[in-house]
C-alpha cells in the first residue's frame, strides 16, 4: 500500500491532525507516516533524505525547517509552506478515497437512487447519540462504496472460457437480475448466453458458468446451484452430473461459502452433482470474512479498528449504535441480512445485506432527547419500498427456489 510520509513541526500539529481525523473518520491513520522536525535544519535535512530514500513513497515537509537543496536531491521530496502542506496531504487524501464527504458523493453519482447529503444523513446519527453519534456515521461513510457499471463488468471479464454461460431472473417482478444480464449480454457471444431456464442441449462433459452479482448469505446461490441440476417443466435442460459448472460471483461471504459447500455435499451424497465439477469463483480481494479478525465483531462494517477508536474507545460502539437504530427501521435485520452489515451498494440494485441505515426511509426513530423523527436513506429506492410481491408462477412447485415465494 503506498503511504504518505509528513514532516512537520509539533507546534500546531494536535489542530491539525483533529482536523484530518474529522475529515477522514480517522482512516488517514493507516495512510499516513508523521515525523517531528526540530529547529535544528540539518538534521532535518538528515531525516527527510533518509525517509525518501528507504521508502521511495512521496515525502512532504515543512519548507521553513528544511533547506533548499534537500528537495532536489530526489524526487519524491516536495517542501511546501504550512497552509500548503496541509492542503497537499487533504489532496491526496482526497484521491485515496478517505475522505468521506468526497468519497460518499463520488460514490453516489455512480447510481440511479434519490441521494441525501453526506451531512444531512450522518447528523440524524448525531440526534440519536450526541456523544458519538456523529462520527458513527462517519465512520460508516468511510467504508461506504457502490460498484458502479464499469466495476461490475470488470468481475465478470477476461475468464476462461466455457461452452454455454447463463444467469437467473428472479421471480421478483423488477429484479435486479436484469442488470446483470446487460453487462454479460454487453461481453459475451449471445448465442452463448442463456437465461437457466433456456439453456440447449450439451455435450456430456460440457462447461456452462453461471453468474451472480453477488452472494453474501448464500442461500440464494445455493438454491441456484441446485436447481441448475434438477429437472422440471419451467427449464428446457437441466445440468447432468457428468458436466461441470463454474459460478462466477461479485462478492462472497465466508457464510454464504460455507453455506454453499455443504448444500453441494448433499447434492453429491444425492448423486446430483460429481466431486469437483461444482467451482466457486470471485475477484482476487472480494471474499468478505464476517467476523472482524482483530475486532472480533460480526459485520463487515465493525471490522476496521481505526474507525472503530474512532468513533469511540470502546471498539464495540459503532455495532451497539447501528444495531439501536436498526432495531427500529428495519426489526427483523438490524443490521442486515444475517447481520452482515455490509456498505456495499450496486448501481443497480441495494442488497439486503446492506446496513438498512443506508436503504430504508420514511421510518421513525427515537432520538437522545425522547422525539421522535423520521430516518432518511442515504439511498432511497422505490423498489426498496414499494417492491412487488415475487411471482408465484415463476418456479415449478418442486424448485429449490420456490420456497422463497409465497404459495399461491
Amino acid at each position: 500500500m503506498t503511504r504518505l510520509l509528513v514532516a512537520m513541526p509539533e507546534k500546531g500539529l494536535a489542530q491539525v491532525l483533529k482536523k484530518w481525523d474529522e475529515l477522514t473518520a480517522g482512516a488517514w491513520r493507516d495512510h499516513v507516516d508523521l515525523h517531528n522536525l526540530s529547529d535544528d535544519k540539518a538534521a532535518n535535512d538528515g531525516l527527510v533524505s533518509s525517509l525518501a530514500s528507504e521508502t521511495g513513497d512521496l515525502v512532504y515537509v515543512s519548507q521553513h525547517l528544511t533547506s533548499v537543496a534537500i528537495a532536489t536531491q530526489r524526487w519524491n521530496i516536495k517542501r511546501l509552506k504550512k497552509y500548503k502542506l496541509e492542503e497537499a496531504v487533504e489532496q491526496w487524501l482526497d484521491g485515496k478515497d478517505l475522505n468521506w464527504r468526497t468519497r460518499t458523493k463520488r460514490h453516489c453519482s455512480k447510481t440511479p437512487f434519490n441521494v441525501l447529503s453526506a451531512e444531512a444523513w450522518v447528523s440524524q446519527f448525531a440526534r440519536v447519540n450526541p456523544d458519538y453519534g456523529r462520527r458513527a456515521g462517519a465512520a460508516l461513510l468511510a467504508q461506504f462504496q457502490v460498484s458502479g457499471p464499469a466495476e461490475f463488468a470488470s468481475y465478470f471479464s477476461d475468464l476462461p472460457e466455457v461452452d454455454q454461460s447463463t444467469y437467473f431472473l428472479g421471480a421478483d417482478p423488477h429484479s435486479g437480475d436484469t442488470a446483470l444480464i446487460g453487462v454479460l449480454s454487453a461481453n459475451i457471444d449471445n448465442d452463448l448466453l442463456h437465461d437457466s431456464r433456456c439453456l440447449p442441449s450439451m455435450r456430456k462433459d460440457a462447461k456452462v458458468r453461471l453468474f451472480c452479482d453477488g452472494s453474501w448469505s448464500g442461500g440464494e446461490t445455493k438454491r441456484r446451484i441446485h436447481c441448475m441440476f434438477k429437472a422440471c417443466d419451467k427449464k428446457q435442460k437441466s445440468l447432468a452430473n457428468t458436466q461441470r459448472l463454474e459460478v462466477r460471483v461479485g462478492f462472497i461471504t465466508d457464510i454464504a461459502e460455507r453455506l454453499i459447500t455443504q448444500e453441494l455435499q448433499t447434492l453429491i451424497d444425492g448423486g446430483m452433482v460429481r466431486q469437483g465439477l461444482v467451482r466457486i469463483t470471485y475477484p482476487e480481494g472480494h471474499r468478505l470474512t464476517l467476523t472482524g479478525s482483530s475486532s472480533g465483531l460480526k459485520g463487515l462494517a465493525f471490522h476496521d479498528m481505526t474507525l472503530l477508536r474512532y468513533v469511540d474507545e470502546d471498539p464495540t460502539a459503532l455495532r451497539r449504535l447501528c444495531k439501536q437504530i436498526g432495531e427500529q427501521v428495519l426489526p427483523k435485520k438490524p443490521l442486515g441480512t444475517n447481520d452482515i452489515a455490509s456498505c456495499i451498494a450496486f448501481s443497480h440494485s441495494l442488497p439486503a445485506a446492506m446496513l438498512p441505515l443506508f436503504t430504508i426511509d420514511g421510518v421513525e426513530v427515537v432520538g437522545a432527547d425522547g422525539e421522535k423523527f423520521n430516518w432518511k436513506a442515504l439511498l432511497r429506492s422505490a423498489h426498496v419500498a414499494t417492491g412487488r410481491a415475487d411471482d408465484p408462477s415463476h418456479h415449478c412447485q418442486d424448485c429449490p427456489l420456490a420456497d422463497r415465494v409465497p404459495a399461491p
